[in-house]
C-alpha cells in the first residue's frame, strides 16, 4: 500500500493547487475602489471555480492566467461584486460571472478563428491605459493602435457573453491588415445603442454647451470616431473630449464662434473625469483632448500654487484661433 500512498501524495503535490502562484497585493488601479479583504475574497473564489475547468499558472494584478496563456481579468468581476452590498450574495454572483465566461470560451471555440469573414462579425474594439496593458504583458502578442496619448486601443472579440483580446497569431491568418481589421470593428462598435445628452450651464455669463456619451461597454470606443458616429458634438474647430472610462466620454464643440468655451469646460468637468476615472474598475484616461479631423491631441493642462487649472490650447487649435 506504500507505493500507492506515495504515488497518491506525489500526484497532490503536482495538482493546480500547489503549482499555482496567487500574488493578493492590490493592483494600482483598484487601491482606491476595493479593500484588500474583499479583494482576496474574490481572489480565492474566482480560483476555486475556473481550477475546476483549467490549470491555472498564476494569479496577479487581478489577472488570472492559465496554462496556454489564456487569461481572466477580474476587473469587471469586482465592480459587479461592489455593486452588490450583501456580500454573502458574491459567491452567486462570482458564480454567475465565470458560468457566462465559460460559455463565452467555449463560443469561441466554435468559431474559425483563422477565418476573417467568420470572425469580422465580432471585432470590437476597448482604449486600455498603457501602463494596464505593460502590467499585464505588453502588446507583442497583441493587436494594438495608438489613438489617445498614454493608452492602447486593443483589436477585440466581442462574444455574447465576454470580451477577448485578438492574438497576433491568429491575425496574422488572416492576411488583413491593422487598419482593415479596425476599420470592421469601429463598424460594429458604430451599430452599438448609446445614450446621448446635451446641457448648456452658464459659467462666469457663458453659455458652454456640455455633451455626454454613455454606454458601459461601448462609449469610449464608441466616441474614437466621433465625426461619423456623433457629429452633432463636433464643431467647425474640433471637439474638447475626456474618455475617463470605457463607459462615459464627455464632449465640447469648438468652433470659429466658441473658440475658448473648451477651457470654462475643463475647469469645470475636471474633478468629475477624475473621479469617474479613479473609482471605475475599467478607466481609460485623465487627459482632456482636442479632436480635430479625426486626430487626438493631448491638451496641456496645469495646477498652480493657488489650486487654479491653467489650460493651454494645442499648437494646432492655437493656429486656427490666430487664423481668425
Amino acid at each position: 500500500m506504500k507505493p500507492i500512498l506515495i504515488l497518491l501524495l506525489l500526484s497532490i503535490l503536482c495538482s493546480n493547487s500547489f503549482a499555482q502562484t496567487i500574488e493578493y497585493s492590490l493592483p494600482p488601479n483598484l487601491e482606491k475602489t476595493i479593500s484588500p479583504k474583499d479583494y482576496k475574497t474574490i481572489v480565492d473564489q474566482s480560483v476555486g471555480l475556473v481550477s475546476k475547468k483549467y490549470k491555472i499558472e498564476s494569479v496577479k494584478d487581478a489577472t488570472i492566467t492559465m496554462d496556454g496563456h489564456q487569461m481572466f481579468n477580474l476587473d469587471n468581476l469586482i465592480s459587479k461584486c461592489l455593486a452588490e452590498t450583501d456580500h454573502a450574495k458574491w459567491q452567486s454572483v462570482i458564480n454567475d460571472h465565470f458560468n457566462a465566461l465559460f460559455v463565452s470560451m467555449e463560443q469561441k471555440g466554435n468559431i474559425d478563428l483563422h477565418n476573417y469573414e467568420a470572425v469580422k462579425p465580432y471585432l470590437s474594439i476597448r482604449i486600455y491605459p498603457t501602463i494596464t496593458v505593460n502590467e499585464r504583458g505588453g502588446t507583442d502578442k497583441l493587436i494594438t493602435q495608438n489613438d489617445l496619448e498614454g493608452t492602447q486601443t486593443l483589436l477585440m472579440l466581442d462574444l455574447p457573453q465576454a470580451f477577448t483580446t485578438v492574438s497576433k497569431a491568429d491575425f496574422e491568418n488572416w492576411h488583413k491588415t491593422a487598419e482593415e481589421a479596425f476599420k470592421a470593428a469601429s463598424e460594429n462598435i458604430a451599430k452599438q445603442p448609446v445614450n446621448k445628452a446635451s446641457k448648456t450651464f452658464k459659467i462666469d455669463n457663458t453659455d458652454v454647451e456640455f455633451n455626454f456619451i454613455e454606454n458601459e461597454d461601448y462609449a469610449a470606443s464608441y466616441a474614437l470616431n466621433l465625426e461619423a458616429n456623433a457629429p452633432e458634438m463636433v464643431g467647425e474647430w474640433g471637439s474638447v473630449m475626456a474618455f475617463p472610462n470605457k463607459g462615459l466620454v464627455t464632449v465640447c464643440k469648438v468652433s470659429k464662434a466658441h473658440p475658448v468655451e473648451f477651457v470654462k469646460f475643463i475647469q469645470r468637468i475636471k474633478p468629475l473625469i477624475d473621479q469617474s476615472y479613479s473609482q471605475h474598475a475599467y478607466p481609460v484616461s485623465t487627459n482632456f483632448f482636442w479632436y480635430y479631423q479625426g486626430k487626438f491631441t493631448t491638451i496641456p493642462i496645469n495646477v498652480d500654487a493657488q489650486g487654479i487649472l491653467h489650460v493651454t490650447a494645442p499648437i494646432g487649435l492655437g493656429t486656427l484661433m490666430a487664423g481668425k
